[in-house]
Order: structure tokens, then sequence, then C-alpha cells
């Protein structure tokens, strides 16, 4: 099967260390590892040029904005300027011309060979996909990993809410098929009209070929210099939904009953700034080890090295939506998880089998949790070894793309039928 795998966010680079690319980059392999050919479209390689560039053995269509859009925002940046004024109008404008133009450069590209099926990463303003579908007469996928416009307007800004708003919509009601990454998701997109018949849930994944049991490597250990005692780690975004602000408590609350415990915070984000300093504050900062971003393929040796991987999320104002990408990977190493009962978390992870679960934003449960498994060896291998063997059995990126593959198959039948 051809497959046009079209990431279009202009904040996701596709060869970069977000989870988002990650996320991209484990699907579009396991599409290939399958046997099928993929060309990948996106606008954003890497986040800066000092970043090393991860391997991606596929087609990359490298297709930034257009000097006529990036000199439409310029002008718009420039008036706010002179206006003494910051908004978010500059980048919803640059959103939206890049797909109106993505769209154009596609049909061009593809009309005389087309895809099988196109399969899009949902965007704000992402309306390039369903223009190109219906020019090619294809099958479109719409992948969904959050309520956009919600996110925009309770983590960022939005002058033009209700047009992002219309947008999402317009492309999840022309897509053939929606796939979320979890249940409340799920529930979003049916809300807004969309049939429930063509929703799915697909949660996130893992290469199991790199996220595997095994001994942690001394080597990591001392370029780390981690010492001999236990190690509490956390790997992913410094950002406010993460609940990373509870962690100094937490190795406050700990660094006294274990000797030589660490902390490890694997990660960046706009928190890193306030984290070190109340972790200075509090005469902490010799048990913590910030590693800042890591390559993917560096991640997994680190997480071998944690004896306790934590998920921290704090309650948000609005339905727990996320499938988040560390928990699967925690997990597929066999190392025991301490996690918020939130969402899709509490589906993934059973407490006391597979892991330990606390309610969210709760600091004695977190650290009781933490407590109890650091404190028992015997215990810690046996939730990890449960943990690692349900992941690898139910949620890989491989048997991901074997599901998109039999809906494409269906669809595709469904046209020739029709």
């Amino acid at each position: 099967m051809k497959i046009l795998y079209l990431s279009s966010d202009l904040g996701i680079p596709v060869l970069g260390r977000k989870g988002a690319s990650v996320h991209v980059r484990g699907l579009v392999s396991a599409f290939v590892r399958a046997g099928h050919f993929v060309v990948l479209a996106a606008p954003l390689l890497n986040k800066t040029p000092w970043e090393e560039p991860a391997s991606l053995n596929v087609p990359l269509l490298h297709l930034p904005p257009s000097a006529d859009t990036l000199n439409a925002v310029l002008a718009l940046k420039a008036f706010n300027e002179g206006l003494g004024v910051t908004n978010s109008l500059p980048g919803e404008l640059r959103r939206i011309l890049y797909n109106q133009e993505l769209g154009t450069q596609l049909k061009r590209r593809f009309e005389s060979a087309p895809p099988d099926v196109i399969y899009e990463r949902a965007s704000l303003y992402g309306t390039a996909g369903v223009a190109l579908a219906r020019e090619l007469k294809v099958p479109l996928f719409i992948e969904l990993n959050a309520p956009l416009p919600v996110e925009q307007s309770a983590y960022r800004a939005t002058v033009l809410g209700e047009l992002v708003a219309q947008a999402e919509r317009g492309a999840l009601l022309q897509a053939d098929a929606v796939l979320t990454v979890s249940a409340p998701l799920r529930d979003y997109v049916v809300s807004l009209g969309v049939e429930p018949g063509r929703v799915s849930v697909v949660p996130n994944g893992v290469d199991a070929t790199l996220f595997q049991p095994s001994p942690p490597d001394p080597a990591g250990r001392a370029r780390w210099g981690l010492g001999n005692g236990p190690v509490l780690g956390f790997v992913g975004g410094l950002r406010p939904w993460h609940g990373v602000e509870a962690l100094p408590t937490l190795l406050e609350k700990l660094v006294h009953r274990y000797r030589g415990l660490r902390l490890v915070i694997a990660g960046d984000g706009p928190l890193r700034g306030e984290l070190e300093h109340t972790l200075k504050e509090r005469g902490l900062t010799r048990s913590v080890v910030f590693t800042g971003w890591l390559p993917h393929e560096e991640v997994a040796g680190l997480i071998r090295q944690f004896d306790v991987a934590l998920a921290p999320y704090s309650q948000p104002e609005h339905a727990f939506y996320f499938s988040p990408l560390k928990l699967f990977e925690y997990m597929s190493c066999g190392v025991p998880v301490v996690a918020a009962a939130l969402g899709q978390i509490a589906e993934i992870v059973r407490d006391g089998e597979t892991g330990l679960l606390y309610p969210p934003d709760e600091l004695d449960a977190l650290t009781e949790a933490c407590d109890r498994l650091l404190a028992d060896p015997a215990l810690r291998q046996r939730l990890g070894q449960a943990a690692a063997k349900e992941i690898r059995g139910l949620y890989t990126w491989d048997q991901n793309a074997a599901r998109v593959v039999e809906l494409a198959r269906a669809l595709i039948l469904a046209r020739q039928n029709g």
C-alpha cells in the first residue's frame, strides 16, 4: 500500500526529539516494516540546526512555508509592534496560509501518481489533507492527539478561537476515518457531529525493539553521575500539565530515607528554570540530574537506570485526553511506574499489578507509592516484568500500523464497490 503521511504542524520537527516527533517516526517506521511504501511530508525537520536529525528511512518531502507566507506574517508582526501589542494572530495566519499552499504543492506532486491513502496528523487549521484527498479521490485518515482549539485556548492563546474550532470540525467531518489516541478524545470527536462508526481509539505505542527490559548499563550510570543509590526518573516536557511541579517536594520527602537517592529529569521546557530554582532553594541540587532533551535512541538506556519511573500528571480543568508516550516506554523497559490515576493512565496501568496509581495532585499519596517501591526490590521486579509483558503484547507501533492498514483496506474496498 502507498501511504502519504502528512504532518503539517509547524511546531513538530519530524526528525527532532519531541514526543510528537517520536510518534510520527514510530508509526511511519512501522508501516515500512510491514512492507508498505510511505512518503512523509512535513514543514519542519529539526528544531535547531545544531540538533542531530533522527534517522528515518523513507522519502521525506520538506515543504516549509513559502516566502509569500513568511512576508505576510512579518507584515502582521510589524503591525503589532507598531501598536505595541502582542497576540497570536501572526502565528495563526502563518498556519492558515501554509495549509492553503501545502494542499496546492502536494496536488502538483501526487496528481499523476496518487497514494492509496492519506494519513494526516491533525494540526491547528489543518485543512491540507482534506483538500488533497478530495482532489486525488483517495481515503483520508486524520489522527487526533488533542482537542486542538481547547488546548490552544487553555495553554497558549488564540485570537481566532471560533475559526480554529470551525477548521477542526470541518476537517474531522470530511475525513473518512478519525483515529483518536484516547476514549475522551473519541467522545469529543463524536460531540462535534462525526459519526461514531468512523472514529476509532488507537492509543500511543512503543518501539518494542528499542524499549525492552535489560540490565542497566554501568557506563550510562557513570555518564550521568548517578552513584550507587536508587533512582527516581521522569521523561518528558517540563510543562504545567505534566505535573513536574511536584518533583522537588517528592525528592525532599524521600532523599533522607534513601542514601544516594537521585532524581533524573530528562527533557526540557518552560518550567525548567523554576524547577532548578526551587531545588536549589531546598538544597537538593546535588541529588538531581537534568539531562535536557536526548536523542530518542538514548532514552531507553536512561529509563533502564530508573528504579521508579514517574508520571505525576496533575488534574487539568478539562477532561484528561492524553495518551502519555512516556508511560508506554517506561513500562516496555520493565521499569515500575508510579502514575496519577487519570484518563487513559488508569486503563493502561493496573494498580498493584503493572504499576502503582495514586489520586492526582495528592503529594502524600505519590510519596507513599514511591516509598513503597524503593523499599521493595521484589515488588519493583514483579510490577516491571508484568508491565513489559502487557505493553509489548498490546501497545506497539507495529500493532497500530496493522490496525490502520486494515481500516484503510476496508475503506478502499468500500469505495471500489460503491
